[in-house]
């Protein structure tokens, strides 16, 4: 059991390694396209960048395969917190590869990020295959319904705010990009166990129809989530965008075991150190959502001085050739 634990860790550890340092990779490509021509023909340009699609393919196939495996051994509800240590690496590139520039309370909301991560991750919520027996539960059915249901609201709601807001705007694009992920993670597990079901020559209507539904969850969600995450990017750094998107992903599993599974605290001091871990992430998604809103705000009043300046010129220009010669 101790044995399994280790390798599931460890199997996430290095599926968020791997997905950051797709991450990092695909704001790399963004940060090449001049902001004036990321609306037209965006995701074409991304393409069409090497760096993007190794990103891609980190994200979607070596971070993707080594998550499954993970989801195998400790279930869906350690891993996203596991996945976050991958921020250290993102961090440290984004400042080095990317050129961010971090302040002091930016460089204690990523800290702070991830001790609460931590502090999820210790309280040790494990969700098993015997877990797995809640499929045939109606009751649970309907509660995994309501809970992807109220994720999917909240994912639209997030996205659309981030599309009509000016101030805020990124904010709210990172928030929305991290529901779609929170959503994938809750389908993973049960996908895999169907899936191992049916090569087990197990088949049952009702697992078929959860077959589907989780795998057009799991595939189709998670592909529109990294889209989202690129839009995000466009107007956001990464040392900040991606964080935001933490919080979605990193409470969901929390509501999943508690009140999906109805489990109890595997430990007496589990309840602590994930009520600890919540306020912290939430105290950190305040910090870095503050000071990208700080810097959305310069960015409006710059882009309307430059429109200002340029008026003035026309009709400085226009002055001037009316004036007889």
């Amino acid at each position: 059991m101790a044995n399994t634990l280790i390798l599931g860790i460890i199997l996430a550890l290095a599926g968020g390694l791997a997905n950051n340092t797709g991450v990092l990779l695909q704001k790399f490509a963004i940060n090449k396209i001049p902001k004036e021509k990321r609306e037209k023909g965006f995701y074409k340009k991304l393409f069409k960048s090497p760096s993007w699609v190794i990103g891609l393919i980190l994200i979607m196939g070596a971070s993707g395969a080594l998550i499954s495996l993970a989801q195998l051994y400790i279930g869906g509800a350690l891993i996203p917190g596991l996945m976050a240590a991958g921020m250290i690496v993102l961090t440290i590139g984004a400042v080095k590869l990317l050129g961010e520039k971090l302040k002091l309370a930016e460089y204690i909301g990523i800290f702070l990020m991830i001790i609460g991560i931590v502090l999820i991750g210790l309280s040790a919520l494990e969700i098993t295959d015997e877990d797995m027996a809640n499929l045939a539960d109606t009751n649970f059915i309907i509660r995994l319904a309501i809970y992807s249901v109220v994720f999917l609201i909240l994912w639209i709601a997030s996205r659309q705010l981030g599309k009509r807001l000016e101030k805020g705007k990124t904010v709210f694009l990172a928030l929305g990009a991290g529901f779609p992920f929170a959503l994938a993670n809750a389908w993973m597990q049960p996908f895999i166990f169907i899936f191992r079901e049916f090569v087990n020559g197990n088949f049952t209507v009702l697992n078929l129809i959860l077959f589907i539904v989780s795998i057009i969850i799991v595939a189709v969600i998670n592909i529109v989530g990294i889209g989202h995450v690129q839009d995000a990017f466009k107007y956001g750094d990464a040392s900040k965008v991606y964080p935001i998107s933490q919080i979605p992903q990193q409470i969901a599993p929390v509501i999943l075991f508690y009140g999906i599974y109805l489990k109890s605290s595997p430990q007496i001091y589990s309840i602590y150190l994930l009520l600890a871990g919540i306020i912290i992430i939430l105290v950190a998604g305040f910090l870095l959502g503050r000071k990208q809103g700080q810097l959305e705000t310069m960015g409006l009043e710059e882009d309307t001085e430059s429109r200002m300046e340029t008026t003035t010129e026309i009709k400085l220009t226009k002055m001037e050739d009316n004036i007889p010669k």
